[in-house]
C-alpha cells in the first residue's frame, strides 16, 4: 500500500450533482415534454470538480469511492431508503457511473468499491491518518479525521464523530427513512448526550432513551448501525462483508 495520503471522494454525490445540472427540459411538440441529460456536460463538470480537488489537495492521491446496489442496512431495516423509490435519478445516471469506472484506469483515477456497503462506508473503511474525506454528506461527519466540504476544511475528532452518530441514531433520518427514538428531536438528543465523556457513556444514554420510549435494546442497536458509517478495520476483506458495530457493554 502506498504511503501517499489519499483524497477519498464521494464520487456518487458529486457525479449525481453534476448530472442533475446537466439535465434539461425539451418540448418536442406542443404538450410533449421530456428530460434530456447532456452527458458530455456532466462528464466535463465532474472532471472540473476533480481538478478542484487536486488543486486543494495536491499531495493526495484521488480515490473515487462508489457503493454497490446491495447494502447491509437493507437487511437491518426493511424500510431503509424506501422513500427514495419514487425519486427519479437524473437521466442516464447509471451509465455515468459505469463511465467513471471505465474511465478510471485511463485517467489515473483510483476506483474504490466494496461489496455490501455504500460509498460512505467505503470512504470510512479506507480512511487512515493523513487522508481527507471529500464529501458534503452529513453522515460522513461520523468519521474522525480531516474533511473537505465544498471549499472548507473541517477536522472531526473521534469524540465529535461519536456524538454525531449517536445523535443521528436518536433523531432518525428522514432522508434514509429510519425513524429514530420516538419524541426525540435535535434539542432532546443534544440534552441526552450532553457531558457524556466517551462512546460507552453515549451508548448508555441512547439505550436508556430507547427503553424509556418503550423500545428494545435491539431497536437501539439497529438505529446506531443505521446511522454509523463503517470505520477502518470494520470490513472483512476475505469474506467481503462488513463488520457491524457492537455495543461496548456486551454482545448485541
Amino acid at each position: 500500500m502506498s504511503d501517499q495520503p489519499r483524497a477519498l471522494v464521494d464520487a456518487e454525490l458529486y457525479l449525481r450533482r453534476c448530472t442533475a445540472v446537466s439535465e434539461y427540459e425539451i418540448e418536442w411538440a406542443p404538450d410533449d415534454w421530456t428530460y434530456v441529460c447532456r452527458h458530455g456536460e456532466a462528464k466535463a463538470r465532474f472532471q472540473d470538480f476533480l481538478g478542484s480537488v487536486r488543486d486543494a489537495l495536491p499531495d493526495h492521491q484521488l480515490h473515487l469511492c462508489l457503493g454497490t446496489a446491495a447494502s447491509f442496512r437493507y437487511s437491518l431495516f426493511s424500510a431503509y431508503k424506501a422513500n427514495r423509490k419514487a425519486s427519479r435519478k437524473p437521466a442516464g445516471y447509471s451509465q455515468l457511473i459505469q463511465w467513471v469506472i471505465a474511465a478510471g484506469e485511463l485517467r489515473g483515477w483510483n476506483i474504490a468499491m466494496l461489496a455490501e456497503v455504500e460509498a460512505d462506508d467505503v470512504m470510512g473503511i479506507l480512511c487512515r491518518p493523513g487522508d481527507v474525506i471529500v464529501s458534503e454528506d452529513k453522515d460522513m461527519l461520523g468519521i474522525p479525521g480531516l474533511h473537505l466540504r465544498g471549499t472548507e476544511f473541517a477536522e472531526v475528532s473521534e469524540h465529535q464523530a461519536d456524538l454525531n452518530v449517536f445523535s443521528q441514531a436518536l433523531i432518525g433520518d428522514t432522508t434514509d427513512n429510519y425513524p429514530g427514538c420516538p419524541g426525540i428531536g435535535k434539542v432532546n438528543a443534544k440534552g441526552i448526550l450532553a457531558g457524556q465523556p466517551d462512546a460507552a457513556a453515549m451508548w448508555a444514554a441512547v439505550l436508556k432513551a430507547f427503553e424509556k420510549a418503550g423500545l428494545t435494546r435491539r431497536d437501539a442497536i439497529t438505529h446506531v448501525r443505521l446511522a454509523r458509517i463503517l470505520r477502518a478495520g470494520e470490513y472483512d476483506v476475505d469474506r467481503e462483508l462488513p463488520i457491524l458495530w457492537s455495543p461496548p457493554d456486551g454482545p448485541p
